[in-house]
């Protein structure tokens, strides 16, 4: 199973007309197709940045169009696209990330998402994965939030994605800070550093959920 994202980067003085109008042209598409897009935006990071992500488990399927209905209304499409690139800042980047393991209830989509980064030398990356994997999977036992590992190469060079699932930011927060003050959480990550070596470069944001 992969997971398909792609950031938009929209103006930060039109945020609320951007969030409106990404709303409502994921909300028709997926009216409209078998796609499932979700929709976020960034509330600690970069403002002005919102994700879309679907599950994909057949990428010719999913970059084909053949996902979308033959009743969809072309025109309709092309104004609520319209409204979309009249507020944005910088082109979208798209990335697919192969999923590498998953713990915890994704049964439903979390409301509130953390994504973790890095981006490594690519000698580092089966280390990394598997000292991720054992990391999770302590960090799930001591506060019981649902977590995903995944990589991707293509277009994003070699790299290892956290995706971390709360109910609201409250539990973010919450979770987070019981987590990070756990000695466990600091005696892994010094592992990794000495085992796996340091990542080129790691970047995190926190993103809720709007479809």
């Amino acid at each position: 199973m992969k997971i398909w994202n792609r950031v938009f980067l929209m103006d930060p003085t039109r945020q609320s007309e951007a969030s409106a109008a990404l709303v409502a042209i994921h909300e028709e598409v997926n009216s409209v197709s078998d796609y499932g897009y979700n929709l976020w935006e960034t509330v600690v990071g970069t403002q002005g940045e919102f994700g879309a992500s679907a599950l994909v488990s057949d990428v010719e399927r999913f970059t084909s169009g053949e996902l979308m209905h033959a009743d969809a209304d072309g025109e309709k499409l092309g104004a609520l696209a319209a409204a979309v690139n009249a507020c944005v800042d910088g082109r979208p980047e798209d990335s697919f990330w192969t999923v590498a393991h998953s713990v915890g209830d994704w049964s439903t989509v979390p409301n509130v998402v953390a994504n973790v980064v890095n981006t490594l030398h690519i000698e580092q990356m089966a280390d990394s994965v598997g000292a991720l994997v054992e990391f999770v999977d302590y960090m799930h036992g001591l506060s019981g939030t649902p977590v995903t590992v995944c990589t991707s190469f293509w277009g994003t060079g070699p790299s290892v994605r956290l995706i971390w699932g709360y109910e609201s930011l409250g539990d973010f927060d919450e979770r987070t800070s019981r987590g990070m003050a756990d000695p466990g959480f600091h005696e892994r990550n010094a592992a990794m550093a000495t085992t796996v070596g340091p990542p080129v470069v790691t970047t995190s944001n926190v993103m809720r959920r709007l479809v």
